[in-house]
């Protein structure tokens, strides 16, 4: 499915790559021209900002907090004026960098589920993406935030496998959420000689190979927009946009 402001959600069980992947995919988008890409690390643990060398980030989290302290301390007038400046505090949590946005989840200080996190973060989605061209969300392990209807405005789920039976299971979950339609296969770390193939009405959209030097950067804590242009991966995911017709060929 192709939209002339795609919102994809990538998805999958955890450690299979979703957070590279994503990465991989905003370097590829903005490769073509197509910026400002917007970036959502929706994943509470902040995959997404430490591999793009991301620190000290404000959150909705922390927004959601700011909410709660200002409606919890101030007089009506002062809690009236909290709830219609949400678009305002969202806005706050957006760090613009050149050629990108990242707004991150984060995590809240109480104790229990993510669920209201989640549910500002649904609507943060709501209230930034229509000034983006392209938006990636590097979603949380799993399918909880496909199950909450997180990701409900999303064009379409990119699904991230690694060659493994549970995140096949985990894409056999996605796909019976969401609609075969809706859905867009990823292999990570492919190995040559290893043939997979998605559950049918699946679109497949590439394999990123085995990467050494991925696997030293995360390693070393190494910024993914530093990999060099040539590096298999990335250029494994620039084939990935195309099929995903993230972006136009020879740039915006």
């Amino acid at each position: 499915m192709t939209t002339s402001r795609p919102i994809v959600a990538v998805c999958g069980k955890g450690g299979v790559g979703k957070t590279v992947v994503t990465a991989l995919l905003a370097r590829a988008v903005m490769a073509r021209g197509v910026r400002p890409v917007l970036l959502i690390d929706a994943d509470p643990v902040g995959g997404l900002t430490t591999a793009l060398g991301e620190t000290g980030l404000k959150t909705l989290a922390g927004v959601r907090e700011k909410l709660i302290a200002t409606a919890r301390h101030g007089d009506a007038q002062a809690r009236q004026q909290a709830a219609g400046q949400l678009d305002y505090f969202v806005l706050e949590a957006l760090a613009e960098r050149e050629g990108h946005a990242l707004i991150a989840m984060g995590r809240t200080t109480e104790k229990g589920c993510f669920c209201p996190a989640n549910t500002l973060l649904r609507k943060a989605i709501e209230v930034i993406v229509k000034a983006f061209p392209v938006t990636l969300i590097d979603a949380e392990a799993g399918v909880e935030q496909i199950n909450r209807q997180v990701t409900d405005r999303i064009t379409h789920a990119v699904v991230v496998t690694d060659g493994s039976k549970r995140s096949r299971d985990t894409l056999d979950v996605i796909v019976q959420m969401l609609g075969p339609e809706r859905v867009r296969a990823v292999e990570n770390r492919s190995r040559e000689g290893v043939v997979w193939a998605p559950p049918p009405g699946v679109r497949f959209a590439g394999r990123i190979p085995e990467d050494e030097l991925i696997r030293s950067f995360d390693a070393q804590g190494t910024a993914l927009w530093d990999l060099p242009k040539d590096n298999p991966a990335l250029l494994a995911a620039d084939a990935i946009v195309d099929a995903l017709g993230l972006a136009p060929v020879g740039g915006a």
